[in-house]
């Protein structure tokens, strides 16, 4: 009696084992192109953004060079600019065909974030606000705005791809097939 409950048992574990098979593998063919649809729309809408980041995130360097003349090459929001504006330089050379969308845009909200950094440090320095150089990099800086549609168009593939992976089951789903979350483009004032 207890060798045929075992084979029972056993006999259950596998057919639910295949059970769980073909629906994670029926989930991959459903889901799969859903997914891959919306991740290339949000890519295709990065792509118009390089040229006018890689103009911006240039102005940012004149920022970077100003805040050395100004004598604020020791300060941390100086350094962090320089080394988030080396990364971007990088990426920059690996060519759109060898891009990495969701490295570029963490790099440029964390250039983002620092811009804003470098404001702060500006209105609580008074020898940093009165620096001859800074205002003007400041302002070129702010001039060198990526279109707002492309930015807007962006962040909607990428909340629309965002849209899709949602649920536990999703994100499994996704995360198994190598579908990896995107950040939505954060540019300051």
């Amino acid at each position: 009696m207890a060798l045929l409950t075992t084979r029972r048992v056993r006999w259950l574990i596998a057919l639910l084992i295949a059970v769980v098979a073909v629906a994670v593998g029926a989930a991959m063919l459903l889901v799969r192109p859903d997914l891959a649809s919306a991740q290339d729309r949000a890519d295709a809408r990065w792509a118009p953004l390089r040229a006018p980041l890689a103009a911006r995130y240039e102005a940012l360097g004149g920022v970077a060079a100003a805040l050395h003349t100004a004598g604020a090459a020791d300060r941390a929001v100086t350094q962090e600019l320089d080394a988030a504006l080396a990364r971007w330089g990088k990426l920059a050379l690996r060519g759109a065909e060898h891009s990495d969308i969701v490295v570029e845009t963490t790099t440029a909200n964390e250039l983002e974030a620092l811009a804003r950094r470098v404001r702060v440090n500006l209105l609580g320095s008074a020898r940093l606000a009165t620096d001859p150089a800074l205002a003007p990099a400041i302002a070129a800086f702010d001039q060198a705005i990526p279109p707002p549609p492309a930015v807007t168009a962006y962040n909607r593939a990428v909340r629309a791809y965002e849209d899709e992976r949602q649920g536990a089951v999703m994100r499994l789903i996704a995360g198994a097939l190598g579908f990896d979350s995107r950040p939505q483009l954060a540019l300051g004032p």
